[in-house]
């Protein structure tokens, strides 16, 4: 299982090693050749030292030089060397060379030539040799003979420093990969340390602890939005399980009293099979499709949940369905003796003609059933803001403000008014799950003279 702790580690430790190791051996280079500069910066003056002491003389050039003042020329310690040329024949050379010779190799008084060599004694050394002309401070105006000089010394003094040098990078490169391996992986320990934490926060939350959410005080400002959309998450889950919950109680509440009918009419034939009326019969008929009703309503919503329903949207007359519909309910509205306006206009839409039937037909038998006798149904189809709608006003007896929100509720009826029946409490929410598959509206409002009105409304056009 890949970890974002080692790869991150590993990364981490790479790019700093890296880095490390770069910068180190930058550091390295450039102060080795800072002392290799400063070695032949010392070279260079001892050269330019021995060049002010080979002076012209009346005989010829000579070099006025001492062991006393430049120590390391003699044959006791010979640490350094010199030698000095007339156009190719040697002019002077230092004690400490013996009867060896340094090789004749020159540049530029501007230019010198350094070079690393081996030195007569057998050890490394290292050499400048150039060109000069000597200078008679008294006769300054005449032309003196152009002379060449190679100057060599040990160079054991810069390899003990370059080996000292390098020995100190080493020692620094040590001490900070293992200073590296050790706070990398702790830093990152403690900086995924609220990751972690919101892990284990996650793993002890399950569908009997859907309240709880993830703290978002002090968390870091990378994780705030994880931990609001998880938050969002568990409101949402707590939500939909609260309303499968509350579905599963209302269904079984639902079911037990049609049941129970059912085992009741069923003991009574078993008991008096002689005594069985043709009544008994059509009540067990009435509670069936009642039952069939209930499921086909339910296997309705489900699919609807589940994205399986479908809507064939085609173009339709929403006033000629909304008549064709309330005919089928006129006797029953005229057997409660209600008032009934109906008014409709020329209204083109588009719609799935039978799911829009059934819409409507839910909407009426809700104002019929619910309106007290004698009360006023106002059935009002138009176009209203460039949208097909259709309005159903029916008056109530005891609807208040708060019990609008809840019409569209699974198997919500209100008290006395809304309870018994036919009503199974799934035809409102039936209707709302068939107009929002045709992308319509369907809302709910309650004025304060005791009318409720139900808005079925297109969706607008597009300008």
């Amino acid at each position: 299982m890949k970890s974002i702790r080692r790869r991150l580690a590993r990364e981490l430790l790479g790019a700093a090693l890296t880095v490390f190791g770069a910068g180190l051996l930058a550091l390295y280079f450039a102060a080795r050749h800072t002392a290799i500069a400063q070695f032949d910066d010392a070279l260079q003056v001892k050269a330019h030292a021995i060049c002010t002491m080979t002076l012209p003389t009346p005989a010829g050039v000579k070099l006025f030089f001492s062991n006393r003042f430049m120590r390391g020329f003699d044959k006791r310690t010979p640490h350094d060397f010199f030698e000095i040329w007339d156009h190719g024949c040697p002019l002077a050379r230092s004690g400490s060379l013996g009867e060896g010779a340094l090789p004749p190799n020159f540049g530029t008084l501007a230019a010198p030539l350094i070079w690393d060599l081996r030195l007569p004694t057998g050890e490394s050394g290292r050499a400048i040799g150039f060109t000069f002309r000597p200078r008679d401070p008294v006769a300054d105006r005449v032309e003196q003979p152009e002379l060449q000089i190679v100057v060599a010394v040990e160079r054991a003094p810069l390899d003990a420093k370059l080996v000292h040098l390098l020995w100190l990078v080493i020692a620094c490169a040590v001490v900070l990969a293992a200073a590296t391996l050790w706070f990398v992986p702790r830093a990152l320990r403690r900086g995924l340390r609220p990751l972690h934490q919101l892990g284990e926060h996650a793993a002890h939350i399950d569908a009997c602890s859907l309240s709880t959410r993830f703290p978002t005080q002090g968390s870091p400002a990378e994780l705030q939005p994880i931990t609001d959309r998880l938050n969002e998450l568990l409101a949402r889950l707590e939500a939909s399980f609260e309303r499968e919950r509350r579905f599963s109680a209302d269904l079984a509440h639902e079911l037990r009293t049609p049941l129970a009918e059912l085992r009741s009419l069923a003991e009574c034939a078993l008991k008096w099979p002689d005594t069985r009326n043709v009544s008994t019969d059509r009540e067990t008929l009435a509670i069936a499709r009642q039952m069939e009703q209930m499921v086909a309503h339910m296997l309705a919503l489900a699919r609807s949940e589940h994205g399986q329903l479908t809507a064939q949207v085609e173009p339709v007359a929403l006033d000629e369905i909304a008549l064709r519909v309330w005919q089928n309910c006129t006797e029953r509205a005229a057997a409660r003796r209600l008032r009934v306006t109906v008014t409709t206009v020329p209204t083109p839409s588009e719609a799935d003609p039978v799911l829009l039937g059934s819409i409507i037909a839910n909407l009426c038998d809700n104002a019929i059933d619910y309106s007290p006798p004698y009360g006023e149904i106002d059935v009002a189809v138009a176009a209203v803001d460039g949208r097909a709608a259709l309005r159903i006003t029916n008056t109530t007896a005891d609807l208040e403000a708060a019990d609008v929100s809840r019409l569209f509720d699974r198997f919500w009826r209100k008290e006395k008014s809304r309870s018994g029946g036919t009503h199974l409490g799934l035809g409102l929410p039936i209707a709302r799950t068939f107009a929002e598959a045709m992308g319509w509206s369907l809302t709910a409002a309650s004025d304060h003279s005791q009318h409720l009105t139900f808005t079925l409304a297109s969706p607008l056009k597009p300008s």
